[in-house]
């Protein structure tokens, strides 16, 4: 683990951001500390040789700007030419695949436009090969064609690879022995929790060894819990919910009962598997008792929250376009997960509620998806579905009625109700976690409060020394200016690059300014997608295609679309559909003459 926590180093870090190849921000955006500190020590190690890396970083903290901000540099340095972004299937859209949001940090970033194209087929991204950026999806990149053409993409440019959550990708399995076949200049690998229930080794992280034979990751740089709650903004305030229930035994030789809790049965068992295998037996996970001691607690929280939400959303402006306080709750398997839903629907039809799992089909289970980003369902039971980059920053409420207690995975499922979401007062950014009472888990949320509580004390520090050097400058402020001895006034005239054939004066620019302070400024797009490219073109060929069709039919002319379609292939030797973003400009550019001439040319 890396300290950067020493003024020393941040002043350093700080002072040399100019210094940051090809980075050159936009207006007031600005880097966090973790990155800025990431992309610091990335810049020298790529400049030393040193090519294969590792980032760790909390959720919400940015690993998409860090991602891309790597790149820009590695391109400066003439380290790599193109990216590409490896992703579990679920992140494709959610993080990397939005042009808007792509174009905006790179625009901020200050980075010269960029070609993207997401690959889930090879077809169009080795037709234009030289798209800047890739990004696809372990699984694709694994099959037997996409491995193919991704290596055939990387075989002919210097390519920079980002391993999003690379805990997903453990370097015993057939992901990374596919992933081995490609050719890299440099890496990256971003994880929030960069370790392996199975303890089995990450590939493409740089490790070393301690303890005689023991391997460490070695991060570059990492983002801790504590430095984000430090830092503000970023995460939800955790509050933890242990219930302990009662579970009444009777001995069917004897007829003798026992009531036992389930804190006293660990205790007495030799271990949590034991307890584990005893309840799946005795299906307690699905008994209304237990249902009821777990959920019920939830919901009278999840009540006060709502409402509370709506008292604020009255008191306080702009929280119109907000969304309310969402639930999610984890279940251990599909008939599990249906239990609980006919649960909640029972005793709670107040709430939309719904589920989804494998069981679901696919298309059922993206709408319900969608339903719950868009804040149209309160309640989402669910299996694994909603893991890692499901940003849905409203969740304040997590019930964990599974049994998984690994560490990585419990807080991955954990972040997803820790964002902090700007439409809640920052008293009221808090996840409430319910679970049963656990030894295993309450280490781990021993662990989260003690790095909470860490990070908001630090915080606090950080808020009061800002705030005393502000008592500061007031108290310097306050001082008025008496009296000035005036010595004589000497006017100079100094343009820099002068323009000797302008005729418009400095001062009709600032008039001009001054109108109209709040003109439109039409920015360039910095990420050009070329799939929807493609489209638009292939689009806009049909339509003139159809235009110069008619056209030629009102002069007398035998010809149809079909025809002038068939002319084209023969003139640029491929049909529409092959055709890369050049060639078919080239078509779009052969239509509009032939619409010109009113023949075919």
């Amino acid at each position: 683990m890396l300290n950067f926590r020493s003024d020393q180093d941040n002043a350093q870090v700080l002072g040399d951001l100019v210094h940051l190849p090809g980075i050159n921000l936009h207006d007031s955006f600005r880097f966090r500390t973790g990155q800025l500190h990431f992309l610091h020590k990335l810049a020298s190690c790529l400049k030393k040789g040193e090519n294969n890396h590792l980032g760790v970083f909390v959720p919400g903290y940015g690993k998409t700007i860090t991602a891309l901000a790597s790149f820009v540099i590695a391109k400066q340095l003439g380290k790599a030419q193109k990216l590409i972004v490896f992703v579990p299937r679920g992140n494709l859209r959610d993080q990397y695949a939005d042009p808007i949001e792509l174009s905006r940090v790179l625009r901020n970033l200050g980075s010269v436009p960029l070609s993207f194209c997401t690959a889930d087929s090879e077809k169009t991204f080795l037709k234009n090969s030289s798209t800047d950026i890739i990004i696809t999806t372990y699984q694709y990149a694994c099959g037997k064609s996409g491995n193919e053409a991704l290596k055939k993409f990387a075989e002919h440019h210097s390519c920079m690879f980002v391993y999003d959550e690379v805990h997903h990708l453990s370097d015993e399995g057939t992901w990374a022995i596919a992933l081995g076949r490609l050719q890299h200049s440099c890496s990256i690998a971003l994880s929030g929790t960069p370790i392996r229930s199975d303890n089995k080794s990450l590939f493409g992280v740089p490790f070393e060894i301690r303890n005689g034979n023991e391997r460490f990751y070695k991060a570059l740089h990492e983002v801790q819990l504590r430095d984000a709650h430090e830092e503000g903004g970023i995460l939800k305030r955790v509050s933890t919910n242990m219930i302990d229930y009662k579970i009444k035994l009777r001995n069917i030789e004897s007829g003798d009962e026992i009531e036992l809790s389930l804190s006293q049965m660990q205790e007495m068992a030799g271990s949590e598997q034991d307890i584990d295998a005893f309840l799946a037996r005795k299906k307690m996970r699905f008994h209304t008792v237990y249902l009821d001691s777990l959920l019920r607690p939830a919901f009278i929280r999840f009540k006060e929250k709502r409402n509370q939400w709506l008292e604020d959303k009255h008191r306080i402006k702009g929280h119109n376009s907000f969304k309310n306080h969402q639930m999610l709750i984890i279940a251990m398997s599909n008939n599990h997960s249906a239990v609980i839903l006919e649960f909640v629907k029972q005793h709670f039809p107040e709430f939309i509620s719904a589920r989804i799992g494998q069981d679901i089909p696919e298309q059922e289970r993206l709408f319900l998806l969608q339903q719950y980003r868009n804040g149209l369902i309160d309640i989402m039971v669910q299996v694994d579905m909603i893991g890692e980059g499901t940003d849905i920053k409203p969740i304040s409420i997590i019930v964990k009625a599974d049994l998984v207690r690994a560490i990585s995975k419990t807080m991955q499922q954990i972040f997803r109700g820790m964002r902090y979401y700007p439409g809640f007062s920052k008293q009221h950014n808090v996840c409430d976690l319910f679970t049963s009472n656990d030894a295993a888990l309450s280490q781990i949320f021993d662990w989260l409060l003690s790095e909470q509580q860490i990070g908001i004390k630090l915080h606090a520090k950080r808020e009061s020394e800002f705030q005393q050097s502000r008592n500061v400058i007031d108290s310097i402020e306050s001082w008025v200016l008496a009296d000035v001895q005036h010595k004589g006034t000497e006017t100079l005239d100094w343009e820099l690059f002068p323009d000797k054939n302008s005729s418009i004066k400095q001062e009709e620019l600032i008039e001009e300014q001054i109108i109209s302070p709040n003109m439109y400024i039409d920015i360039p797009s910095n990420a050009i997608d070329i799939i929807s490219l493609e489209q638009q073109l292939r689009q806009e060929c049909s339509q003139l295609a159809v235009k110069l069709s008619l056209n030629m039919k009102s002069q007398g002319m035998n010809s149809d679309v079909k025809n002038v379609h068939f002319e084209s292939k023969k003139k640029f030797l491929k049909s529409q559909d092959q055709m890369n973003l050049q060639e078919l400009e080239d078509k779009r550019n052969w239509l509009m003459k032939c619409l010109e001439r009113g023949r075919l040319v």
